[in-house]
């Protein structure tokens, strides 16, 4: 293992260490054959040394067809990736049954019991520095409602840690994007599941579920926080959200992260009426009208460091060319530099292209 200043690295060098940012990110995991697009997702974080393998160099330079696979597609060949996919399912249908069996009397809701499978899968994940590289390459997974949980379960620690809250309230937000969707052990399988628009009634059940999960908790001796994202995580700042249609100061500090958790996941992964919708997608919605809708220092917090997780990605654009991310535009955040081959491309500056998905 040789330490190496990240101007003198070349590409076919093998990664010795996770590399992470300052805050805790993952840039590149270990064992990564460095590519002309890695050097410069390191470069791009102001890093000065890694460590690389050079034992392995001769060994894994002649493996080029692994050089070409994308930053997305090396993340889903980790061991890493496999087992967390293979305990995240297994935890979602726990989860289910621990939610039914609270739901109908047999058992008590224990958040610190619900909660702990949620902190060995950040573990797993590399903690806050990787939980993206794996939820982003998890999108075409079911769209069951306690997957989801999890998920808006892990964007939520992460939100919460990237606004520095203290750890006590981390902890809360954890639980609580873990449980604001309990309300849904009671509504039917039908509509849960239905692969066409709901109709006006069963749109009007489905989102019953808040109140049927705040009626469930209400009297539990669990973090009011926790109880009122139950209740409000589908409240929006202008009023335009349910069920009581509360406005900004309203709304609860802990569901305010929740929300925004809630609706990117549900936005990103796959449906069973529709695929995965593209996170620039998300993210361009969100700087369009996010201020309106969503807690400012949240939505802001959020939009400023989730784009980070995606340079180096490899992206299809609309005019078809593929190419990878290699620079933030921090005022047009879901218009990044791409790179495709020697071209550079700023969306900001190109009429009408945009990402179309990432790869």
């Amino acid at each position: 293992m040789k330490l190496v200043s990240v101007n003198k690295l070349k590409p076919g060098q093998v990664v010795a260490e996770n590399i992470y940012t300052t805050d805790d990110r993952l840039i590149v995991p270990r064992g990564t054959v460095l590519k002309e697009s890695d050097i410069e997702r390191i470069k791009a974080f102001s890093l000065y040394n890694i460590f690389v393998d050079e034992a392995k160099r001769n060994e894994q330079k002649t493996k080029s067809p692994a050089e070409k696979l994308s930053y997305s597609e090396r993340i889903k060949n980790t061991e890493e990736f496999v087992r967390f996919r293979q305990h995240i399912e297994e935890n979602a249908e726990k989860l289910e049954e621990s939610f039914r069996l609270i739901a109908n009397g047999s058992i008590p809701l224990d958040v610190d019991k619900l909660t702990e499978p949620v902190y060995h899968l950040f573990v797993e994940a590399g903690g806050t520095a990787g939980i993206f590289d794996m939820l982003h390459n998890l999108r075409d997974n079911s769209d069951a409602v306690y997957m989801h949980s999890l998920n808006v379960s892990l964007i939520s620690n992460t939100l919460a840690t990237w606004m520095r809250l203290p750890s006590e309230m981390i902890y809360i937000a954890t639980a609580a994007g873990l449980l604001h969707d309990i309300g849904k052990v009671f509504i039917p399988n039908e509509i849960l599941n239905k692969t066409s628009p709901l109709t006006e009634s069963e749109n009007r059940i489905l989102r019953g579920h808040v109140v049927k999960g705040y009626e469930l908790v209400r009297d539990k001796d669990i973090d009011d926080h926790i109880k009122k994202t139950i209740l409000m995580h589908h409240e929006l700042r202008d009023g335009s959200g349910y069920p009581l249609h509360l406005r900004a100061g309203q709304i609860d500090e802990i569901s305010a992260i929740v929300t925004v958790a809630n609706v990117y996941d549900f936005l990103t992964t796959s449906k069973s009426y529709r695929g995965p919708i593209c996170p620039f997608a998300v993210i361009g919605w969100f700087e369009e009208d996010g201020l309106q809708k969503y807690d400012t220092n949240v939505i802001m917090t959020f939009l400023s460091n989730i784009v980070n997780t995606f340079i180096a990605n490899r992206v299809v654009l609309s005019d078809g060319k593929r190419g990878d991310i290699i620079f933030v535009n921090p005022d047009h955040l879901s218009k990044p530099v791409v790179k495709c081959g020697n071209t550079f491309i700023d969306l900001y500056k190109s009429n009408g292209l945009y990402i179309k998905e990432v790869v």
